[in-house]
């Protein structure tokens, strides 16, 4: 029989030979390996997927204070957002432009470096600081090659979370077109 190749019969249990035993976990550890290896190297790092330029598509608001005049906006005014941000100066044109070299993240502002940026968390906290201070931090809803949604609590007016949606454009997009 062939299964006697592989097992042994004693005492009425069949049992696998050692030889035979060590292989299969070889080729096992080998795949496990391979597998971790081609994880870590083709897993979409959120640090990555941040970098680049982005535009904004809107302010909406996500959840509002109970409050009649409020209660029926979707859209946040322009005059909320520019409240809301006023102590970024990065963000205040619409286009949110995140850089990174080796050893610094920052955001770029008319040559501007002040503006570090970090993720915090699994990666879902994105934090804004100016000379070592945090200065803003939102909530990442969802971060793709393409769409970034923020999340941001107001403290002011209207208390409630706005959501902020972006859309990668810039340079990337120029490059594709050509």
């Amino acid at each position: 029989m062939s299964w006697q190749i592989y097992f042994l019969k004693r005492n009425g249990m069949l049992t696998i030979k050692r030889k035979i035993l060590a292989r299969f976990n070889f080729v096992l550890l080998s795949f496990l390996l391979f597998g971790a290896t081609a994880m870590v190297m083709f897993y979409e790092n959120p640090e990555r997927l941040l970098e680049g330029e982005w535009e904004e598509q809107g302010w909406y608001f996500e959840k509002v204070e109970k409050s009649p005049t409020f209660k029926r906006q979707t859209i946040i005014h322009e005059q909320i957002k520019d409240e809301a941000i006023a102590h970024l100066p990065p963000l205040q044109d619409g286009m949110w432009h995140f850089e990174r070299t080796r050893d610094k993240n920052f955001v770029a502002h008319h040559q501007s470096q002040q503006y570090n940026w970090f993720l915090k968390g699994r990666g879902h906290i994105l934090e804004l600081r100016k000379d070592n201070e945090l200065v803003e931090s939102f909530i990442i809803q969802k971060l793709s090659k393409d769409q970034l949604i923020l999340h941001l609590n107001l403290d002011m007016q209207t208390r409630g979370i706005a959501r902020i949606v972006l859309k990668k454009g810039g340079k990337e997009k120029y490059a594709e077109k050509i």
